[in-house]
């Protein structure tokens, strides 16, 4: 008897984001032993193939989606940086909040993040856990994301928090943990779950811890990533030419968000080999700046697309690629507009954000060959999209998983080949433990943090120039002896 597994996904129509197979109006996708083997225009091209059949009649079959940016270790502040802006996020959310948690809250934080995009039709995240307070929330963070079925990349966050007592007596120790993780848990890149690194804010501490986050990196040979330029007018974030003037900046560095960097930062991305993703809902919320699509491609970079984080806004991608398309396509029209014309044409098209969402993310965060397109060869991280309200069939597909779809559309998720949602429902999880354990530990965080200072308005605006000061100290070091 033959032990090859074999799931076909066919009956609905395939947009494969692979130029040579397009889309597929009634098409099938073949998936054997985790990676597709085929793709087919319809159900004769498997006649007689022995597999388990997945129907997707009425709906849209999909490369899963890349979210390439998302803090799971937040999951559980579901909104309650709703009406915050990057200051106020920093000092009473992240910084505050972040110095609370513990090793268990955020091991369950990371499974409801998990979880969520899952039940999103994301298949892959680059997991941003900037909140190692010690080597148990690390360890934590990648058993949550095992769990949960899904792919990821656990980017171990070198930020450091108020965490009492504190874990570790100084930066060397935290770059020492970071290596012990590599060799415990990620021994090899053939495992669903990868390691990278997730660099300390630039300009937050000594330019010569920088340069060790980074030499670390490539001496563990993982995924380096920083937020960079998220904070328009603001010296933080920034110090990329600091970073090039010390050979610094390292070919496929991811760097998140950038609405703050000018045409020559942007221009030592490109030339660096450098990979970006924007989170357009957080950057349009927190007063971070425009979300640089445009930017990044009259540059030459093929940007990926990210949710960041629940405290703010959604956990899907539909609502990211809806609100940077629509965005980027507003600010395209201004220089019509002031012309004294009306627009005649829409540039960017829902391809283009699919696109982001999908090849552009996977290849932002080093996966390109492996997932974002439905291509033979790859994985099988496959999504089914089925609207709701099927009253009557779309006119234009791509445009309706763009501008119509939400998680509740996802119908089916595969991640590499096996069904981790179907007819609308997470499969494989004892979701009412999930739930029970997330909100017990968010009962501990809530209680924590009301003992936090009630910080004025006044007292983040002096704790953040207080932080821009020391980073122009920190950035001249990289010209010291």
């Amino acid at each position: 008897m033959s032990s090859t597994q074999r799931t076909l996904v066919t009956g609905g129509h395939v947009i494969t984001m692979d130029h040579e197979y397009g889309e597929l109006p009634e098409g099938g996708v073949l998936i054997e032993n985790g990676r597709i083997t085929a793709i087919g225009r319809g159900a004769d091209d498997f006649t007689g193939v022995d597999a388990e059949v997945i129907d997707a009649q009425g709906g849209f079959i999909l490369p899963g989606m890349v979210d390439s940016h998302r803090h799971t270790w937040m999951a559980l502040l579901r909104a309650v940086s709703a009406d915050q802006s990057l200051m106020e996020f920093l000092a009473r959310t992240f910084y505050g909040i972040g110095s609370l948690v513990r090793a268990e809250d955020l091991g369950a934080a990371s499974m409801v993040g998990a979880l969520e995009a899952l039940d999103a039709g994301v298949t892959t995240i680059f997991d941003c856990c900037d909140c190692v307070n010690s080597p148990d929330h690390a360890r934590a963070g990648v058993e949550a994301l095992r769990a949960s079925g899904i792919r990821s990349v656990y980017a171990y966050g070198m930020q450091v928090y108020d965490y009492r007592p504190p874990a570790f007596t100084g930066h060397e120790q935290r770059l020492r943990d970071a290596e012990a993780l590599r060799s415990e848990c990620f021994a090899s890149d053939s495992d669903l779950s990868r390691m990278g690194i997730l660099f300390s804010d630039f300009g937050t501490v000594p330019f010569e811890d920088t340069a060790r986050e980074i030499r670390t990196a490539r001496e563990l040979g993982i995924k380096a990533a920083s937020h960079t330029g998220a904070a328009t007018s603001s010296i933080l974030l920034r110090g990329l030419r600091e970073l090039n003037d010390r050979d610094l900046l390292l070919p496929e560095h991811l760097h998140i968000h950038c609405p703050a960097l000018n045409d020559e930062e942007w221009k030592l991305l490109a030339d660096t080999g450098g990979k970006v993703t924007i989170a357009p809902e957080t950057e349009m919320q927190m007063g971070m700046g425009h979300p640089p699509f445009r930017t990044a491609l009259t540059h030459g970079l093929a940007p990926g697309i990210s949710t960041d984080i629940v405290c703010v806004g959604s956990g899907d991608l539909f609502s990211q690629m809806r609100l940077g398309l629509q965005f980027q396509r507003c600010l395209d029209h201004d220089p019509v507009h002031r012309s004294g014309r009306m627009p005649a044409t829409v540039d960017l098209s829902v391809r283009d954000a699919l696109t982001w969402a999908t090849r552009n993310s996977a290849d932002a965060i080093g996966l390109g060959d492996q997932i974002g397109s439905l291509t033979p060869g790859k994985r099988g991280d496959v999504i089914i999209v089925r609207p709701r309200m099927d009253l009557v069939r779309s006119s234009y597909p791509a445009g309706s998983v763009v501008l119509q779809s939400t998680a509740a559309d996802v119908d089916t998720v595969l991640v590499d080949g096996l069904i981790r949602k179907h007819h609308g429902k997470l499969v494989g999880q004892d979701l009412a433990a999930v739930r029970q354990r997330a909100n017990s530990a968010l009962d501990h965080l809530q209680k924590a943090a009301a003992s936090l200072p009630d910080l004025s308005a006044q007292d983040i605006y002096g704790w953040f120039t207080q932080a821009e000061r020391l980073a122009s100290v920190n950035f001249s070091q990289a010209y010291g002896k």
